[in-house]
């Protein structure tokens, strides 16, 4: 477990939760657990299925997480899952079917997208729990004012539910969908109520745990919170993560938070959700702080991006918001504080005007790909020369506590984006979610690379020779950029090898890169 001491001190109470709470788990980087990991598959129908290992792997999630102990690690493989059990009931009344939700009120490690053959996680084939309990596939159609979900009478009423959770909670790399939480009444789980027609997809109550790499996609609700809610004195750490398209007809498409529960965001995106207030999120009695995050192409006749009311006073650095109608909306008692931030008509102290489109393609958010997290996503900034590239403020930046670059330094500051560009790639950190890198993956560029040499040794084996100066990080591509191989290396070896026998013939892009600049980007023929 991580020295808490270490943490650096912020000057105000936001950005002391956010240094302690937002940057405890980042990017995948997970929490120590002294337990064996628990395994699922939904594929793996031919073994014990007692979760012991990927070929003996549960099928279900909902039984792992009832078998696990405390701090114990679950890990997920790609795939589709559906909730099987009703929180506090057994056995389960099949003609309630609809309160049917994944629940778990204990600090667990819950790690998503994983590929059983290499035991390594791919956040672009995502393991997806779904509340479309009948499998009849919802149609999702338009975003922001356009955004219209059906076939989704039947599904559950809430996908995931947690409660009592902490920051040594960690919930990374699935997508969760398909919530519809339109009931009348109310779920008891562990004496706490979950109302039936708030928050779709993850329900959060007094329960601060750490979401990283999520996407929250397609949920509605006919009252408070489309994908999330978090309530009475729920404050999670929300880091790199996807709120989109999910919808409500009152409060909070994507977020809302309810009774002294403020999250801290970091490297997020809320893009095309819809409510009548607060098309991004709204605060109610509540707080968050907001760092790097990016709110566009939300919709509600009341603060399309944000709506505060009821001495909300949330803290917003290094964000845009755009795209939003009313990108900000403060009751008489609320109010927004931050700097270096951007939007279209938001006039509050720190915040610049935008007169034009700040990103690379804000009408496909997702890029031509259609999958979040890699490198055509169209809300990067548009190029050097927007208005938002080099425009934040680094010192907002959490540190790097949990070391996701591995160079040994956990006081510097968190140094990628939402999908793994450095941070301050040029004259300072970016504003937004996305950091501008002209020299993406499928660019090939070399730097710096003439002591170091990547090359196949034609068994399907990559050999990558030379002297590294820390430890470094080899991804290896394919030509769609999606990441399909990964290896981290120890500082000063010389000669490494990375197996790559799981993939089929073809080119592939490799890059390689440390925190001394040793980086080589080469395009390979595997076979």
């Amino acid at each position: 477990m991580m020295n808490q001491n270490k943490l650096k001190m912020m000057t105000t109470k936001n950005y002391k939760i956010l240094k302690t709470l937002a940057v405890f788990i980042f990017m995948g980087c997970s929490v120590l657990s002294t337990q064996a990991q628990i395994y699922v598959d939904v594929a793996a129908t031919t073994g014990a299925n007692d979760g012991s290992s990927w070929s003996d792997a549960y099928t279900d999630l909902q039984p792992a997480l009832d078998a696990a102990a405390e701090n114990a690690e679950i890990r997920v493989a790609a795939g589709t899952y559906y909730p099987t059990e009703i929180p506090d009931e057994t056995p389960v009344d099949s003609n309630n079917k609809r309160e049917k939700a994944f629940h778990f009120n204990k600090d667990l490690v819950l790690k998503g997208s994983y590929n059983p053959e290499t035991d390594t996680q791919d956040f672009t084939n995502r393991s997806i729990l779904s509340g479309d309990i009948d499998d009849d596939d919802d149609v999702i159609t338009g975003s922001g004012s356009t955004l219209i979900i059906e076939k989704n009478t039947d599904n559950a009423y809430h996908v995931l539910i947690t409660a009592d959770l902490t920051a040594a909670a960690q919930i990374e790399g699935f997508m969760i969908t398909g919530g519809n939480a339109n009931g009348f009444g109310s779920i008891s789980y562990i004496g706490k109520t979950f109302f039936k027609n708030s928050s779709g997809g993850m329900y959060n109550y007094s329960s601060s745990p750490s979401i990283v790499n999520m996407v929250f996609h397609g949920n509605a609700t006919t009252n408070n919170g489309g994908a999330m809610r978090n309530t009475t004195f729920s404050s999670p750490s929300i880091v790199n993560c996807v709120f989109s398209e999910n919808a409500t007809t009152n409060n909070g498409g994507g977020v809302y938070n309810n009774t002294s529960s403020s999250p801290n965001i970091v490297n997020t995106v809320f893009s095309g959700n819809l409510a009548q207030l607060g098309g991004g999120m709204y605060n109610n009695l509540s707080s968050p702080s907001i760092v790097n995050s990016t709110f566009s192409e939300n919709s509600a006749p009341t603060g399309g991006g944000i709506r505060n009311s009821n001495s909300s006073a949330p803290t917003i650095y290094n964000s845009v918001f755009y795209g939003n109608g009313v990108d900000i909306e403060n009751s008489a008692s609320s109010s927004t504080t931050g700097g270096n931030n951007f939007s279209e008509n938001f006039t509050g102290t720190g915040f610049t005007a935008l007169g034009a489109d700040p990103f690379l393609d804000s009408a496909n958010p997702k890029g031509a790909d259609g999958v979040w997290f890699t490198t055509d996503d169209g809300l990067q900034p548009s190029s050097a020369s927007s208005p938002i590239t080099d425009a934040g403020d680094a010192t907002k930046l959490p540190s790097d506590t949990s070391d996701f670059d591995k160079d040994e330094d956990v006081t510097e500051a968190i140094p990628f984006d939402i999908i793994g560009h450095s941070r301050e790639l040029n004259a300072s950190v970016d504003a937004g979610a996305f950091e501008f890198d002209s020299n993406v993956v499928l660019s090939v560029k070399e730097i710096d690379s003439s002591s170091l040499d990547i090359y196949s040794s034609g068994y399907k084996t990559l050999v990558i020779h030379g002297v590294l100066d820390a430890k470094t990080t080899a991804n290896v591509y394919s030509l769609q950029g999606k990441l399909v191989a990964s290896k981290t290396f120890n500082k000063f070896s010389t000669s490494n090898s990375l197996d790559v026998s799981m993939l089929s013939t073809g080119i592939y892009i490799v890059k390689m890169y440390n925190a001394n600049h040793q980086v080589q980007t080469k395009k390979l023929f595997i076979q």
